[in-house]
Formats: structure tokens, sequence, C-alpha cells
């Protein structure tokens, strides 16, 4: 979409000059009308069939995605740390512009996790990474709805390929995200496990984690010891 995005060491995902405007906002959707997705993101799509022909079918290849909202919170807040209240400010204050690039952002992943699939990818994960930082209102005026026309048209044209979804932080959407099509959830390492296993269970589907990031650094949690004992408990 003609942004850059840069990823320093230690920093997480940059964007040096996110949208300042609403008439910033419009502009690029304006811009990004009819943009092709495959050939901005061909490199990405090379790597994926590469990958996927380098694996030679030892283990499945998963193909991914932000969600609209992520993307978003970070195309007019640009970064993961800093102004944090900048996205649901701007679903307040130009809720019209902020539908118009959330439209813009659903159909640009739509495309491109299609294209993985077509490049190779044997099941895509949607990544709604930014679920902290969006009320559950607007979870469910803004997000959930784009969340759910994802899954419908990737189900449509891909009906065999498996679709992951993690909603970070908001897990407490994951009912309805099942609801919506997605065939498993990914759960964080805040969710209750035996609670979000009744509810998979209940509707034939699958879960996804949740093992805690923190048990794969070394130090006073990190042990080899700690990562056994915490997959069997995953596990049981």
């Amino acid at each position: 979409l003609g942004m850059k995005v840069t990823m320093p060491g230690g920093k997480g995902i940059q964007v040096p000059e996110p949208l300042a405007t609403p008439e910033d906002a419009m502009r690029l959707v304006k811009e990004s009308q009819g943009m092709d997705v495959r050939q901005g993101l061909g490199h990405v799509l090379e790597a994926v069939t590469l990958i996927r022909e380098k694996l030679e079918g030892k283990v499945p290849l998963i193909g991914f995605s932000a969600a609209p909202w992520t993307l978003f919170y970070y195309m007019v807040g640009g970064s993961m740390r800093k102004n944090t209240g900048n996205g649901e400010a701007w679903l307040k204050d130009h809720p019209v512009e902020s539908e118009a690039l959330l439209d813009l952002l659903t159909d640009v992943v739509i495309e491109y996790m299609s294209a993985q699939v077509d490049a190779g990818a044997q099941l895509v994960q949607l990544f709604e990474a930014m679920g902290e930082h969006i009320t559950e209102d607007s979870m469910a005026a803004f997000a959930l709805p784009r969340m759910r026309k994802i899954v419908a048209e990737l189900k449509r044209r891909h009906p065999g390929v498996p679709v992951l979804v993690f909603s970070r932080d908001a897990t407490y959407v994951n009912d309805e995200l099942l609801d919506a099509g997605f065939d498993v959830v990914t759960l964080d390492c805040f969710t209750d496990r035996k609670a979000s296993r009744e509810s998979v269970v209940a509707r034939s589907r699958a879960l996804q984690g949740n093992l805690d990031p923190a048990l794969l650094r070394r130090g006073e949690r990190g042990t080899e010891a700690a990562v056994r004992e915490e997959t069997a408990r995953m596990l049981r």
C-alpha cells in the first residue's frame, strides 16, 4: 500500500510515517483501488513456493497474515509500544474513514492469503496481534465483521484448506470466530485451556497453543525441564 515498514532489532514492527489525518487515509484508499496484491508481494509468494518444495512433505507449510485491525493499528499508530491509543481514537473520531481503510485491508488480506494457498501454503493463519488495544465494543463493530468476511471468502475459494485464527489478548471472541467458520483457534498464554477445549470440542474444531513463550528463553524460567513439564500439562 506504499507505506514504509521497518523491523529494527528488539523494537518490533515500525511504521516511521503513520497516517496522520483522515484525509491521508482516504487518499491511500483511493490510490490503492485495483492494486495487484500478487504482483506487489510476488517475492513473498515465490518464497512460499520454494519453502514448500524444500520441505519435501516433511511438515505442513502454514501461510500467514495479520488481520485488518492489527494492520490498521500500525498504520495509524506507527509502533507496537507507542501511540497505543491511536487506533481506538481513530475508530471513535473518524469512523467513516476507519471503515473505509479497514475494508481496503480486508480485501488485501483475502487476496494475500488466497495467493499464499495458490503458491503452496497448506493451511493459513489470521493473526489479530493487537487485541489488547481494542475495546470489546469496537472488536464487535469493527474487527469481527472483517474476520468473518475473510474466513468466508477463503472457505469459498479454498474449501479444503484449514484456516486458523489467533486473537491475542482478545480470546473472548474465540467462540464467535469458531462460529464464523475458522477451523482452529490459537490460545494466548492467559486463556483457560480447559474451558476453551470444551467449547472447541462441542463444535468439532481444534485448538492450538498455549505454551508461554517466556519458557523458550533461557533463564530463570526457561529451562528444558520447564518446557517439558508445560508441554505435558498442555496435552492433559
